[in-house]
């Protein structure tokens, strides 16, 4: 026993103590081109949050969480086989069960589970890369190709996070324009981009590169269709798209609501001009897992984006369940529940299995929605300062929309707008210790469109911006602005960090206490 805590010593002791290319485990040929890098990432969070139930339906009897998790654990596997093929390979294991995804704002709808407590050895990230500047000379010019399932190339805190890593954690308004967008709120999908990459020959900020990114990806093809585990609590006497069993007519309308016809791809540009020291360290292509500047980079970046997908399945990006299961905000199960194991619901939108008839149930199931996405950032980091910021949009067209009595309101819109501005200032960037406070402030405004009046009134949107019945203009959080005060510390480099932050939230609707204070420890092997 003795030996054992003896050598687990003298690797802990070596796994610090070694210079900055032992962490990782390195699988090299004698070819200086070929090798596989073994990495480990694990964040441990201890958390105390406030869970407020004034003025919230659903957090009534909740009790304020202390807790101690693993945020996150990535296991990736990234090399070369050659100068003009490359790979990232990430697994991840979240602890969902006090994810900030799942539950940004303290707790989990009364009746609702969004999600399972657990998503373990599920792939991350796929990122296979060609570089076909590695073949031939193109005067300066370098060109790669990501396929697979990579990181979809828009937004800064989106696709740039690795620079820019100095909070606790994505903002609520990035995690939601991400989810919306792209229909996965890690921001990877299926499919590719294109990079290429120009610069001059100036020095200092006199330098200027251009970076553009071009990319093809399913979307919301490709999303897991939240109707798959309908029907929730419905027994034989319940119609269904306005029939009753055993009625054929009610499995021609769940095998619709079941399908996913658009074949639309999601469509991504993305272009920055950067002063001063290029983004990335090392290459774009070959970055090593959170791997920040840390007082080391000189340069400004400005940024612009933009995405569309059209012909979107109406029901596809319509929340199955809302507050409650079928969104009427009373506790009991509804007509198309759907299934409990979506990751973060889309938006609030009429329900089509529960609708009287089966016309209008048709209309919304075969109807097509359009998504663009606009988005604008900027990054400066200049020695130990660090200032980011960056807004969008992203909007739904051609909805149809339902209001009390069943009235049709096609061609509706919903748009939800963000920003943010996140600072750090690194006090002793040349230090084997690193104190880096930091500052982030952002805001995430959801359009709440009303279909009718009086009490046929009906209010529809983000899906995670409700708390009660959509029949109420005060059902919903509104505007959300999210607060966080932190300091890092690092150990040499990235790998080794702790994180200090207190995160306040605060809605446009309601008095409401949800402030948290975490403390995260990084490792990064």
């Amino acid at each position: 026993m003795k030996n054992k805590k003896l050598i687990g010593g003298l690797l802990f002791a070596a796994v610090f103590a070694l210079p900055e290319p032992s962490h990782a485990i390195r699988l090299s040929s004698p070819a200086e081109d070929q090798y596989m890098d073994i990495n480990l990432l694990m964040q441990l969070w201890f958390r105390q949050q406030d869970i407020s139930d004034q003025n919230r339906p659903n957090f009534i009897g909740a009790s304020d969480r202390t807790d101690v998790f693993f945020r996150r654990v990535r296991l990736r596997f990234g090399g070369s086989v050659n100068p003009w093929f490359k790979f990232n390979f990430v697994l991840r294991d979240n602890d969902f069960g006090r994810d900030p995804y799942d539950a940004p704002f303290g707790g989990q709808p009364t009746h609702g589970r969004r999600q399972s407590n657990r998503n373990t050895g599920v792939i991350h990230e796929l990122d296979v890369v060609l570089v076909p500047s590695a073949m031939t000379d193109m005067r300066g010019i370098t060109l790669d190709l990501h396929l697979g399932y990579p990181r979809v190339p828009l937004g800064r805190e989106q696709f740039q996070r690795a620079y820019d890593n100095i909070d606790l954690d994505r903002t609520n308004a990035t995690l939601r324009w991400t989810h919306l967008t792209i229909g996965d709120v890690t921001g990877r999908a299926f499919g590719g981009y294109a990079h290429i990459r120009g610069a001059s020959k100036g020095q200092g900020y006199s330098r200027i590169t251009v970076d553009g990114f071009l990319g093809l990806f399913g979307g919301f093809k490709n999303v897991r269709n939240p109707w798959d585990d309908t029907v929730v609590g419905v027994s034989s006497t319940t119609p269904l798209c306005g029939f009753n069993a055993p009625n054929p007519g009610v499995g021609t309308c769940l095998s619709k609501a079941r399908g996913n016809s658009s074949n639309s791809p999601l469509v991504t540009l993305r272009g920055t001009v950067t002063l001063g020291d290029q983004e990335g360290r090392p290459a774009i292509y070959n970055w090593l897992y959170r791997d920040t500047y840390l007082g080391k980079r000189k340069g400004i970046t400005l940024g612009v984006s933009y995405a569309f997908q059209n012909k979107i399945d109406q029901h596809i990006i319509t929340d199955t369940q809302g507050i409650s299961p079928g969104f009427l905000g009373n506790g009991s199960p509804q007509n198309g529940a759907g299934t409990v194991n979506v990751r973060i619901p889309y938006l609030l939108l009429p329900n089509p299995l529960s609708v009287p008839n089966s016309t209008l149930a048709n209309n919304l199931l075969d109807n097509k929605v359009d998504m663009k996405f606009y988005g604008v950032d900027f990054a400066w980091h200049h020695g130990p300062v660090s200032l980011v910021a960056e807004l969008g949009q992203v909007k739904f067209s051609k909805l149809i929309l339902l209001d009390g009595a069943n009235n049709v309101y096609p061609n509706r819109s919903i748009k939800n707008d963000f920003w943010l501005l996140k600072a750090g200032y690194m006090l002793n960037p040349k230090s084997k210790h690193k104190f880096e406070p930091y500052i982030t402030y952002s805001e995430y405004k959801p359009q709440i469109v009303q279909v009718g009046t009086g009490a046929n009134a009906r209010f529809y949107g983000d899906a995670t911006n409700f708390v009660g019945p959509n029949t109420s203009a005060t059902g919903n959080l509104g505007n959300i602005k999210q607060m966080g005060l932190g300091i890092n510390y690092y150990f040499i480099n990235e790998n080794f960090r702790w994180t200090l932050e207190y995160t306040k939230f605060d809605e446009q609707r309601n008095s409401i206490k949800n402030d948290a204070v975490t403390l995260q420890f990084q490792w990064i092997f």
